[in-house]
């Protein structure tokens, strides 16, 4: 792949060097479009009597320096963009987390109250069966004074 050749510049204007009021002096740039969106700024200064091989030399490496900082501008602002992804993400994600935490705490207090629940009709459950058990043996006892009293016969009367 070859590089293409240099193109007509876009444009050109003056710009201050060092910013010093007594000693400015301008130096001419001249703006190429390498490619849509691709601008090289290349100094007017340049010798033109300057050895053809040289010139081209330094401006390919000017091109290349430029290249080469619009590609980290271009990786920094894709940086800053995965950041803020990445900070958006981990705040809904802690916003999620919150309201897990609280339903679990809500499940955990009603598994608790479910299991007093629970814990209160076993004994319930416990002290009916033994009710039933002293029931039937008065009524065993009574069944046996009276002699021919049948236990089936009152139980299914009983129903």
């Amino acid at each position: 792949m070859s590089k293409p050749p240099l193109p007509v510049p876009t444009s050109s204007f003056q710009v201050s060097n060092g910013g010093n009021q007594n000693e400015e002096k301008k130096v001419d740039y001249f703006y190429y479009e390498l490619e849509h969106g691709f601008i090289v700024r290349l100094r007017q200064d340049i010798d033109p009597g300057m050895d053809p091989k040289k010139l081209k030399r330094i401006i390919s490496n000017r091109i290349s320096a430029q290249r080469s900082r619009w590609k980290k501008r271009q990786y920094v602002e894709h940086l800053k963009k995965k950041l803020k992804d990445l900070e958006m993400e981990v705040s809904v994600r802690r916003a999620l987390l919150e309201m897990q935490n609280e339903m679990t705490e809500c499940l955990n207090i009603e598994y608790r109250e479910l299991e007093e629940r629970a814990f209160a009709t076993n004994q319930r459950l416990i002290s009916a069966q033994a009710e039933n058990e002293a029931l039937l043996a008065k009524l065993r006892e009574a069944g046996d004074e009276i002699g021919s009293f049948d236990l089936d016969t009152l139980m299914h009367l009983h129903l």
